[in-house]
């Protein structure tokens, strides 16, 4: 099989600058700053690795592996709450669904889940009922990488399988996150992994789980693990200490730190006979860790009778007997910072300059590993500062108001060249005209940072970076969106559906053409001069995720314009494909004045290319990383 059949299935720092705000409530703000001191409040929690990697002795279970390997003979969670109680311990959260994808639920969306097991029942609604009844608050985890169902991506930073992320896969994530905010009651705690590290926000959209969330629990607390020291994608950190990612001293963001008492996250057949972590050591975790508003959520797995074995329950029987308890004479959560409540996933970016390998697109990818992440950034470019990076959101929406800056995070001898320290941010309804909203000075440090001013209807942001340490900048991650008011989306203007057009490279001339108007898929597109012909004429149609990308379909052949064998390279091949729904089908169309646009894949972030600037008739089309060079240009002409 190849690689296009393999795409083809059933698919807070400093705040800088005074914001300049209109008339703003401030009942958002003060109930996330309840949230999060609710949360930190929390102090001590029980995390439950239990699902199929219980059963196959494996940490991260492979995929698509027989159900009925979930086999335990009963599941206790009255016995793991109650232990959980006896530890002094407040909160638990449950490994609901693994990297492997198998549910612990009847999920609908898919069948490898507890009820094709020989268990058959719903594990989810036994923990929750059970916590609770001991007035435990309750957590979720949930993988957003599922290796069965294919949602997973190999631009991410751990690669498994030749895969891409659709529609189809953007829906399983939602539906089942849904599923687990729904039926469950209050959740308080939601927990997204293989998510920043696997694939990030441009390929699973973070405005649409994050809407989901707020819309179906707007008090749960979500967190990322993306191995950042500062919340990113979502209300709280979590620092995840087997990798080496330990709360700093000086930490004031709301976090918890994951340890586990076992050799491992999940059972194994050594685990009732380890000698654990000591009680000693888990009582320093709490000393230390409590004064920084840091929960420490130890990682307790039940073996495969559905138990907490008995060394497990010794251990959390003498760590409650020797804690005191809560000290409740911490004082409060520090303020935090204002955040986009309601973020918008962006379609595209594209910078002024960059250096090699850290375009415009990694700004808005969302991307993060322990040691690792994806920057923009304007080393080594000539001329320097100023740089502006431009963001398209994928249409005009309303109510926007607020950016976010993640600096860049894991830094070479703690230095902080790169990282802005003067600012400029203008707004724009069609990606030509500009208006200042806002500009001011930040300090230098990894905090993360934000810029408000009033609700404004907006399509496009420009941030200008005026200066910032060492000569220039880096940006490891932009959010753009709204803080009191949900942004709706107003129009998606340009390119309008059903019009037919012509698609002409700025430096040739030529438009784009499929060769010899060929039907056959893995036809290759090309330019030409201007016959009329319908080989030579596009619609383009709204994706069905609402995401603002677009199919573009060749008039002639009926079929789509794609990047060619899954390629992220520079010089990946532009063809024709009957319409599969996958992200190398689809294209964010961007103006950047003058009449031109670029026309950039979502699959790889590349721009839409005429190889080597070539004017000759016939040359091909390709994808390369935008250089803003004029074979990069397009004009989108109605015909």
């Amino acid at each position: 099989m190849n690689s296009h059949q393999l795409s083809r299935r059933g698919f807070l720092g400093a705040l800088g600058a005074v914001p300049l705000l209109g008339s703003i409530s401030t009942e958002v703000f003060a109930q996330s700053q309840t949230n999060l001191q609710d949360f930190v409040n929390l102090r001590f929690g029980m995390f439950n690795h239990f699902n199929m990697g219980t059963f196959t002795n494996e940490e991260w279970a492979a995929p698509n592996q027989n159900p009925s390997l979930f086999a335990p003979s009963s599941v206790n969670c009255a016995q793991w709450a109650d232990t959980a109680v006896r530890a002094k311990m407040q909160y638990g959260v449950l490994t609901t669904k693994h990297h492997d994808g198998f549910a612990l639920w009847p999920t609908a969306h898919s069948s490898y889940n507890v009820m094709n097991s020989p268990y058959r029942q719903d594990i989810v609604a036994q923990y929750v009922e059970a916590f609770r009844s001991r007035g435990l608050k309750v957590g979720l985890y949930f993988s957003v990488w599922d290796r069965t169902k294919g949602v997973q991506s190999l631009g991410g930073f751990v690669n498994d399988g030749n895969q891409t992320i659709s529609p189809v896969d953007i829906n399983l994530v939602l539906n089942q996150i849904r599923e687990l905010l729904t039926n469950y009651g209050t959740i308080d705690i939601l927990i997204t992994d293989g998510y920043a590290w696997q694939m990030g926000q441009q390929q699973v959209p973070y405005q649409q789980i994050r809407n989901l969330v707020r819309s179906l629990q707007p008090n749960c607390v979500m967190i990322d693990h993306g191995a950042l020291s500062v919340p990113w994608l979502g209300d709280a950190i979590y620092f995840e200490e087997p990798l080496g990612v330990t709360a700093p001293s000086n930490n004031t963001y709301p976090a918890m730190q994951g340890q586990t008492v076992s050799d491992g996250w999940f059972w194994h057949p050594s685990t009732p006979s380890e000698s654990l972590m000591s009680r000693d050591a888990i009582l320093q975790h709490l000393q230390t860790l409590e004064p920084t508003w840091v929960s420490f959520i130890l990682n307790c797995p039940p073996n495969r009778n559905g138990l907490l074995d008995t060394n497990i329950v010794n251990r959390l029987t003498e760590v409650g007997a020797a804690w005191a308890g809560p000290n409740n004479a911490r004082p409060q959560l520090p303020t935090q910072q204002v955040r986009a409540e309601w973020p918008i996933t962006p379609v595209a970016a594209h910078a002024t300059g960059y250096h090699p390998g850290e375009p415009a697109m990694h700004a808005i990818d969302g991307r993060s590993n322990n040691g690792e992440e994806t920057c923009w950034s304007t080393w080594a470019v000539t001329p320097s500062l100023p740089h502006a990076i431009t963001v398209d959101l994928g249409g005009v929406w309303s109510n926007v108001s607020t950016l976010e800056y993640l600096p860049k995070q894991w830094r070479r001898n703690n230095s902080a060249d790169g990282d802005i320290t003067s600012y400029t941010v203008y707004t724009s309804i069609d990606g030509v005209n500009w208006t200042q909203v806002a500009s001011g000075n930040w300090a230098a440090n990894r905090n993360v940072k934000v810029v408000e001013w009033s609700n404004r209807s907006v399509g496009y942001v420009r941030l200008q970076i005026n200066a910032a340490a060492g000569g220039y900048s880096n940006v490891s991650g932009l959010i753009i969106g709204g803080r009191t008011v949900k942004p709706e989306l107003l129009s998606r203007p340009f390119p309008v559906l059903g019009t037919i057009y012509r698609i002409q490279a700025r430096h040739s001339g030529q438009v784009v053409d499929v060769v010899g108007c060929g039907v056959a898929n893995g036809t290759n597109v090309q330019q030409w001069p201007w016959l009329n012909n319908n080989c030579q004429k596009f619609t383009f149609e709204l994706v069905d995720d609402d995401t603002g990308y677009y199919k573009i379909r060749n008039v002639g052949t009926g079929k789509l314009v794609e990047v060619g064998g899954l390629s992220r390279a520079d010089a990946g091949n532009v063809q024709i494909w009957a319409d599969d729904n996958v992200p190398q089908q689809h294209w964010a169309i961007t103006p950047i004045g003058d009449g031109t646009y670029v026309i950039r894949n979502r699959l790889s972030g590349k721009a839409m290319n005429v190889t080597g600037a070539s004017t000759a008739n016939g040359a091909n089309i390709d994808q390369w990383e935008y250089n803003a060079v004029v074979q990069e240009q397009f004009y989108i002409i109605p015909s």
